[in-house]
């Protein structure tokens, strides 16, 4: 037998190995790790109207936390195929938000507040996002524990509440801001996964 043809057996069997395996432990999934795995999978499902656009605005007591959390909502969302407004109109809404009771109320979740902007600002809807970060703490292993909630809303300009959800976040860091940043954007993560 060549040394050439030799090789092409070898690697055929392999292969078939191989193949052979990965679809014998598909099989061997129970009903439960099946029902898991679709359940992730439905969860990455949008579920939010793809017409018009949408406003983004998140809350915080640390402004750079509310930038983080309408960032990664904004790119959730494009990456989804939906329309955001603009920045120049995010940036109105912004300015707005500093000087215009209405955002007090929304701010504060009220539905009737947030649909106000959209009509305010003729989007579809507004996705509202309240995030609150915890002071971390240093573990036994001399790294930080750092905690994170956020509570994501989007209301139609209609004044329909569209979905909602509160998530939280527990993260490891070497330092403070590491593991609060690491822990936004876990809660973050698991609130978009199933808003969507």
């Amino acid at each position: 037998m060549k040394p050439s043809k030799f090789c092409r057996i070898i690697l055929s069997v392999l292969l078939i190995l191989v193949l052979t395996a990965t679809s014998h432990s598909a099989m061997l999934k129970s009903p439960r790790e099946s029902r898991e795995e679709n359940s992730r999978r439905k969860s990455y499902t949008p579920s939010l109207p793809r017409e018009g656009t949408v406003a983004v605005l998140a809350d915080s007591n640390d402004p750079q936390h509310a930038a983080i959390a309408e960032t990664m909502i904004i790119e959730e969302l494009v990456s989804n195929g939906y329309r955001v407004v603009d920045d120049a109109t995010l940036g109105k809404i912004h300015r707005a938000a500093e000087r215009t009771q209405a955002f007090n109320h929304a701010f504060g979740g009220s539905v009737t507040g947030i649909s106000n902007i959209g009509r305010s600002y003729k989007t579809a809807y507004t996705i509202l996002a309240r995030v609150k970060a915890g002071r971390p703490e240093r573990n036994e292993a001399g790294l930080y524990t750092g905690t994170a909630s956020v509570t994501m809303m989007a209301v139609s300009s209609k004044g329909t509440k569209l979905g909602g959800k509160v998530s939280n976040g527990k993260a490891v860091g070497y330092t403070m801001d590491e593991a609060r940043e690491k822990a936004l954007t876990s809660a973050l993560q698991s609130g978009l996964a199933q808003l969507f």
